[in-house]
């Protein structure tokens, strides 16, 4: 079975117990890393009964926490525009 790294855009082949590729994991707040680990079901990567939706939500904040640092920075701003 294939899985592969959920931030956007990285189509990296990482093991299914593993949220994100190592780069894109090391992006990810340290106090969030360890939320992670804190609500992951062993085995739940074989079983998505186990699935929680405490984990969907911490997943959901890493992949976002992620996002914002790859997102390119902003060129000016709209007061700028005017």
């Amino acid at each position: 079975m294939k899985h592969t790294c959920h931030a956007r855009g990285c189509g990296k082949n990482v093991p299914p117990r593993l949220l994100m590729c190592l780069p894109h994991w090391r992006m990810v707040p340290r106090d969030l890393q360890r939320a992670i680990w804190r609500v992951y079901v062993p085995g739940q990567e074989r079983n998505h009964n186990l699935v929680t939706s405490e984990y969907m939500a911490v997943q959901k904040r890493a992949v976002d926490a992620v996002a914002a640092l790859e997102a390119p920075p902003s060129t000016s701003s709209e007061s700028e525009k005017q």
